[in-house]
C-alpha cells in the first residue's frame, strides 16, 4: 500500500517502437525547401531543375501577391525520400543568380513554423543580384541533373524519371540564353508594364516622352537597340531589347517596383525567340538608341 503502480513498455512493445523509429529515420522526409532563389525564377524553371531526381507530388513557388513574383523560396514534395534526398545533395548550394540556393529538409518541428521561413529563405542581395547563370554554370547544373552516379535508382524505390536529354537547351530556353546576344545567360529582351493607361493619355505626344525617359534611363546602365511602346495594350506595357544579357539585368532590377507617373513598374523577362516573332528584325538590331 502506498507503492505507485508502474507500468513498463514488454520487450515486444519496445523493438516494435525502435523499429518504427529505424523505418522513419531510413525513409526520411519528403518534402524540401528551397531558398535563395531570384524573383524571377517561375514554378517552371524550378521544376525542370528538381523534377529529374524523381516524381514530384508538388511543388510550390511561394509569390508576392503585389509582385506576382517569386518572393525567394518553395517547396518541394517528392514521391519518395531517397529522391529527396539525392536532390538536397546534387542541389543544396548550387550557385544560381551569384549565390548558392538552400535546399534542407522540411521536419515536422519546421512544418509548424512555416509561415515565418520567409525571413529566413530569402536573400535580399539574391534578389537585387539577377539571374547570372553563366555557361559554366549551366554545364555544372546539367551535368548533375544526367550523371549517372548522381541519379542511379535505389532499389527499394521506384526509378526516378531519366534526364530529358534536352533539358539543358529548355532550361536555357526558359532563362532566355538561346541567342547570340545574351554571353551571361539572360535574355536582352524585356517588359516594363504598368507604364501608362491607354484610356487617361490626354497629350498627343506622351508616347514620345515615355519613348524617350525610358531610353535615357536604360541608357545609364549601358543602352538598348529597340524599344516599342503598345499604345493600346491596357497593361501599359513597353517591350525592349537591350544590348546584351547583363545590361537588360541591369535594367530589370533597376526599374522593378519604381514608380512612373503615380503607377508602379513591374519589369520582367521575355525569351528573345519570342521578341522576335513579335518584332521581326529585331535580332539584327546592334546600334544603342539615343534619346
Amino acid at each position: 500500500m502506498g507503492i505507485p503502480i508502474q507500468v513498463q513498455h514488454t520487450q515486444a512493445e519496445k523493438n516494435r517502437a525502435a523499429m518504427l523509429a529505424n523505418l522513419a529515420k531510413e525513409q526520411g522526409p519528403t518534402r524540401l525547401y528551397v531558398g535563395s532563389l531570384h524573383c524571377n525564377i517561375t514554378e517552371t524553371m524550378l521544376r525542370a531543375i528538381f523534377e529529374p531526381f524523381g516524381y514530384i507530388d508538388t511543388l510550390q513557388l511561394m509569390i508576392d501577391p503585389e509582385t506576382n513574383r517569386s518572393r525567394g523560396y518553395g517547396f518541394v514534395q517528392y514521391r519518395e525520400a531517397e529522391s529527396a534526398r539525392r536532390a538536397k545533395e546534387q542541389l543544396n548550394g548550387f550557385e544560381l543568380a551569384g549565390k548558392p540556393i538552400k535546399v534542407g529538409e522540411v521536419t515536422e518541428k519546421m512544418d509548424h513554423s512555416i509561415s515565418n521561413m520567409g525571413s529566413v529563405l530569402d536573400d535580399e542581395e539574391t534578389d537585387r543580384g539577377g539571374i547570372e547563370m553563366n555557361a559554366n554554370a549551366r554545364v555544372q547544373l546539367m551535368a548533375k541533373l544526367a550523371s549517372g552516379n548522381q541519379m542511379r535508382p535505389n532499389k527499394k524505390t521506384a526509378p526516378p524519371a531519366e534526364a530529358d536529354p534536352g533539358i539543358e537547351q529548355k532550361v536555357r530556353d526558359m532563362l532566355g540564353g538561346n541567342n547570340s546576344s545574351s554571353t551571361d545567360g539572360v535574355s536582352p529582351c524585356f517588359v516594363l508594364r504598368n507604364m501608362f493607361d491607354p484610356n487617361t493619355e490626354t497629350d498627343p505626344y506622351w508616347s514620345e516622352e515615355i519613348r524617350s525617359d525610358v531610353i535615357g534611363e536604360c541608357s545609364q546602365l549601358g543602352g538598348v537597340v529597340h524599344i516599342h511602346i503598345d499604345k493600346d495594350d491596357p497593361n501599359g506595357c513597353v517591350y525592349l531589347k537591350a544590348v546584351n544579357g547583363s545590361i537588360a539585368n541591369a535594367c530589370v532590377n533597376s526599374l522593378q517596383g519604381r514608380w512612373f507617373s503615380g503607377k508602379m513598374i513591374k519589369a520582367s523577362y521575355m525569351q528573345i525567340s519570342d521578341y522576335s516573332k513579335k518584332f521581326e528584325g529585331s535580332e539584327y538590331l546592334r546600334d544603342k538608341l539615343e534619346r
